[in-house]
């Protein structure tokens, strides 16, 4: 419906004149939201309320006769650049506040709260223009908008610790993960962008959010994993892995995607904006001459640089590797190849004084050179790299950052069991002041999104760890608990700042088949199929909202709810029809690839190729004795058995006949796919009244039987 029919239609004068003196966005996006909440309470009354003090003009839905006082369960009220959706908060005991951008982000909303508002919206179906005139804003109204400005609508009560987006296919669970992931992560932020007066269109809020998004990702502050049967425990939280080194088989402990977000989750540091230290740099180790204070340290930490020795390999930044580096042990090797090749400006660096402990830790902050002087009393010392030592005369043990094990051999080599951010922070937690470096005030939250996390096997995956994920269990809270690790012995917390986002295909698994344990733990967030986003919405006189609510309610009788069609397979044709050439040649073919490679393949697999009940769903089986038999999708044929293998056949324990049925072909000429009354069929009843020689946009269609 358009903005000045909207108005004319259900708005006073006063009413009009406030909703013209808004923007062009909020008028369509009012006109919609109006539509909705009429969608799913159509007998409730708007009448709007207004507070001449502050210029506050309330849309408010209830129930509310002409002359007395209204019943208000939902209002909508207009803000600078935002719309806002609130449910009286003395009616429900939760806050309940949204402020959508598109009713797409309504509707789940409204569905949330649909069944608790019955019998509290049975009105008259009045509209703001049956009424005389504005109810006075109560102190009611202004209390609850004051509770809605100083509340934050995107706060843990909208983002559960531990949730689950379930649904049929094609709902848009990994679609609103994204935007789950980034209000979790970053919920100012997330804030921000909603209010954002630039961000005028959902499409450029939703770029927006993504962007945010992968840049989480790259910061590793959302990370992403897919459950599956073989997906175990060992990969999730930690287990042993093998390698081979000297030729020789060793096993190692490694940490899970689970284990590795709690730990980066649980010690934060913060680097100075002009810090020398790349955050997601390496952190190497170097014996410089032994492990005992010896004037070559001594050099090194006056004057900037980290050294080693074997000058008779020559310069090694070119690349070329002479006889004598040929000849030196594989630690020598690889210590030279590390030192000149691999480490970075910006890695951390430790200088060892036993095999266990360190002496001092720097950054590097420059590229290797040789310097065929060496150092002063080492001058076969010729491999430098300037390092800036940030600590020194130290003594701390890192033997539990390692592993519980003692460092390599190797003069120079990597750290694989540190990083920056747990290096820092246990040397922070030992009272050393690393320059730069400072625990955060407030933590980062951390997402871990898990994607058909109904597909593995729960008890195998989180096993003693399930406990742990339960917001009141969580490291911080009162009755936080701690376990042991089997592999590492390590102690081991959920920490209170990540959050965890699953989501759940109901068509592979239902509900009720889910681990109990599981299902305490998550709140369960439903998505389901939303025709109305096809509100009004005509390719070539196929109404988009009907074809999908009759597929959906056919299938729902044939099988059940959870195996629907989402409204994400018709997306494509919403966005060709609303694309800057609206074109609806563009569109009918984008719905046309649509069944062929997404909702055919879909029925099948749902019904077991059954394809008499894919025909029900089709509508088939209504055209067969009408005159728009040419407009079948699917044929179907009997046979008697005697006449495809004869007499005498041997089969008198099936029955006499078979029916076959034959799927008509998406690219022949002329194909019932191609017609758009073929698609109206589906839903339209009164076309199976009509003469079968009505004109069809996509041209003549030709029987089945001739093509």
């Amino acid at each position: 419906m358009e903005f000045e029919e909207f108005l004319s239609t259900y708005m006073s004068e006063i009413n009009s004149e406030f909703l013209k003196s808004r923007s062009s966005d909020q008028q369509a996006l009012f006109t919609e939201v109006y539509g909705l909440i009429r969608q799913y309470f159509p007998q409730c009354d708007c009448y709007t309320t207004h507070n001449a003090k502050e210029k506050k003009r309330f849309f408010k839905f209830g129930v509310k006769d002409r002359n007395g006082k209204g019943k208000p369960r939902i209002s909508v009220s207009f803000f600078a650049d935002t719309l806002r959706v609130s449910v009286n908060r003395h009616f429900f005991k939760e806050r309940k506040i949204i402020e959508p951008s598109s009713i797409e982000e309504l509707s789940p909303f409204l569905e949330n709260i649909k069944d608790q508002l019955n019998g509290e919206m049975d009105g008259a179906q009045r509209n703001p223009k049956d009424y005389s005139g504005d109810e006075e804003a109560t102190e009611q109204d202004t209390t609850e908008q004051q509770f809605i400005n100083d509340s934050c609508e995107y706060d843990d009560s909208l983002c559960p610790l531990n949730q689950i987006l379930y649904g049929p296919p094609g709902t848009g669970k990994t679609y609103h993960t994204i935007e789950a992931a980034v209000r979790a992560a970053e919920p100012e932020k997330y804030k921000a962008l909603k209010r954002n007066p630039a961000m005028s269109t959902a499409k450029t809020q939703r770029e927006e959010i993504t962007k945010l998004y992968k840049s989480l990702v790259d910061d590793d502050r959302i990370r992403f994993v897919t459950f599956h049967q073989s997906y175990g425990y060992e990969e999730f939280v930690e287990g042993l892995s093998a390698k081979t080194e000297n030729e020789q088989l060793s096993y190692y402990k490694k940490d899970g995607i689970f284990k590795e977000i709690c730990n980066v989750a649980t010690k934060q540091v913060d680097l100075d904006t002009d810090s020398l230290i790349n955050p997601k740099g390496n952190v190497w180790k170097i014996s410089i001459e032994s492990t005992n204070k010896n004037p070559a340290k001594t050099y090194s930490y006056e004057n900037d640089i980290a050294v080693i020795g074997w000058s008779d390999t020559g310069d090694l930044s070119t690349g070329e590797r002479n006889d004598y580096f040929n000849g030196l042990g594989s630690n020598n090797q690889n210590s030279l190849t590390s030192f000149t090749q691999e480490a970075d400006v910006g890695d951390l660096i430790l200088c060892i004084n036993s095999k266990s402990s360190i002496e001092a830790i720097g950054v590097i902050t420059g590229d290797y050179f040789f310097n065929e002087r060496g150092v002063p009393t080492r001058p076969d010392f010729c491999h430098q790299i300037p390092v800036k030592w940030l600590a020194k005369d130290l003594s701390i043990d890192l033997k539990s950052l390692n592993d519980s094990k003692n460092f390599h051999i190797p003069t120079f080599c990597l750290l694989s069991r540190f990083n920056v951010n747990n290096t820092l922070s246990y040397l922070l937690e030992q009272g050393i002041n690393v320059e730069t470096a400072h625990r955060v005030k407030q933590a980062d939250n951390y997402v871990l999104i898990i994607d058909e996390i109904n597909r593995g096997n729960i008890s195998k995956i989180f096993g003693e760890l399930i406990t742990l994920i339960e917001p009141s269990k969580r490291s911080g809270k009162h009755e936080a608990l701690e376990v042991r690790l089997p592999y590492s012995g390590d102690k081991f917390s959920v920490p209170e700042n990540l959050y965890i986002i699953g989501t759940m295909n109901t068509a592979d698994r239902s509900l009720a088949m889910m681990d109990t344990a599981l299902r305490r733990r998550f709140d369960f967030v439903e998505m389901m199929p939303q025709p109305e986003l096809f509100k009004d919405k005509v390719v070539k006189g196929i109404n988009l909202e009907q074809l999908l609510k009759t597929m959906n309610k056919r299938i729902e009788v044939l099988y059940d709810r959870e195996h629907t069609l989402g409204h994400a397979f018709l997306i494509p044709v919403l966005d060709a029809l609303n694309s800057e050439d609206s074109s609806e040649e563009k569109a009918f073919g984008e719905l046309k690839n649509t069944f062929k490679n997404k909702i055919i393949p879909l029925l099948e697999e749902y019904f077991f190729e059954d394809w008499n009940k894919i025909r029900l769903v089709l509508g088939d089986n209504r055209k067969e004795k009408s005159e728009l038999k040419q407009y079948i999708f699917v044929e179907s044929k009997s046979e008697e058995y005697n006449h495809i293998f004869g007499e005498n056949h041997g089969l008198e324990t099936y029955e006499d006949t078979k029916t076959t049925y034959t799927l008509a072909d998406f690219n022949a000429e002329g194909s019932v796919w191609n017609s758009p009354k073929a698609y109206q069929a589906i839903y339209d009843d009164t076309l199976l009244k009509r003469p079968a020689n009505i004109s069809d946009d996509a041209g003549e269609v030709i029987p089945l039987s001739a093509q």
